[in-house]
């Protein structure tokens, strides 16, 4: 492999089961050179790095990328200009300030502006959710910073199971693509990334050349299913099996909620076959699986309800869309929100007066 520190220099924020796979995939094609940011494992990572075990990859022992940083601002205190910014963090806009997705690439962003005279800084955002790179526009001016913003969807099962051990036992799936389908630097940008992450025989990794519609796409999965099992506390054969008559959670929630996101999305002329909903009631229906809002509620982690469920619903107000199940869903998943929030120290309940005190963090 070449001299790494001449390539293309990558940093990926958030060292769950998702950012170090995507690491070891940029490491294992060897055209970039990877930095991780690694919070509450650091110490056990820089001495003794990962253990893996992966089915794209196999196993690995003692392994680390070229680079190692506590925060995002050691790495942005490296002097390094990263040429791609890539964020595997949940993004949850009503969870504490520091933590939005802006705040947290913004040292990075400031470095690379005063390092880099013009050079291009890409942010590849592989998260869920619909209009979430709108946060990043409203903070950075585009031309200013010469900022592309990328989207990254993802189907891949890995977890960190322990401190410093990370279990892959399903195929890693990436399409990358250009929220702005005309910024040629942008598609440019996504098509390069696929070329740096893509490992013939191991993982997949195609261009997106339509960022909106693969969004609305999984939007179908996410907002119907993903928010139901959150709210039961059930894997998705459960919530199937356990209806009425084995039906209703089919025929009354799910299916009745995915036909308004198709007319969500029908509204920004974003067309989603019908045969989509079938597809996705039926893809794991016979599989134990618990989507990830419903893990997060059970370890008492904030979910992504705001990117997943309450942007689709902000844009069917606007655009006048009927959305009796899926509000529904997300009035009572704010409730089961705010359960979280108060756990983790974000909302006060004064229980003499049996009311909400002012929040006691801005958001």
């Amino acid at each position: 492999m070449s001299d790494s520190s001449q390539l293309p220099k990558i940093i990926v924020i958030g060292a769950g089961g998702v950012g170090v796979i995507g690491a070891l995939s940029l490491y294992y094609k060897g055209l970039s050179n990877v930095s991780l940011v690694i919070r509450s494992d650091y110490d056990l990572v820089d001495k003794r790095g990962y253990k893996i075990t992966s089915c794209d990859y196999g196993q690995f022992e003692n392994w680390k990328p070229h680079h190692v940083y506590r925060t995002v601002e050691d790495a942005s205190e490296s002097g390094q200009f990263f040429d791609y910014i890539v964020v595997t963090t949940k993004n949850i806009p009503d969870g504490p300030a520091h933590s939005a997705v802006s705040q947290v690439i913004r040292p990075l962003i400031d470095n690379n502006h005063k390092l880099g005279e013009g050079c291009q800084t890409n942010v590849l955002l592989m998260q869920n959710g619909i209009d979430i790179e709108k946060e990043i526009w409203n903070l950075f001016d585009r031309k200013q910073y010469h900022l592309n913003v990328l989207s990254g969807i993802q189907l891949i099962g890995s977890t960190k199971v322990a401190p410093g051990v990370i279990d892959q036992v399903g195929r890693d799936n990436l399409i990358v693509g250009a929220f702005e389908r005309e910024n040629k630097d942008a598609i440019n940008a996504a098509k390069k990334f696929v070329e740096l992450y893509h490992n013939e025989g191991k993982n997949c990794a195609e261009f997106d050349e339509n960022v909106r519609y693969s969004r609305w796409k999984k939007l179908l999965y996410n907002a119907a299913i993903n928010t139901t099992t959150a709210l039961v506390g059930l894997d998705v054969p459960r919530c199937l099996e356990f209806g009425v008559d084995r039906k209703s959670t089919e025929e009354n929630i799910f299916k009745p909620a995915m036909r308004e996101i198709v007319a969500i999305a029908a509204t920004e002329n974003v067309l989603l076959d019908e045969s989509l909903i079938t597809f996705f009631v039926e893809i794991t229906r016979h599989i134990m699986f618990k989507p990830s809002m419903c893990v997060d509620h059970e370890k008492g982690q904030l979910m992504e309800l705001e990117v997943i469920l309450g942007n689709p619903l902000k844009i069917a107000k606007n655009n006048g869309v009927q959305t009796p199940v899926l509000s529904m869903l997300y009035y009572l998943l704010v409730v089961a929100q705010g359960r979280l929030r108060e756990k983790n120290g974000l909302l006060k309940f004064d229980e003499s007066k049996a009311e909400l005190v002012d929040s006691v963090q801005s958001l």
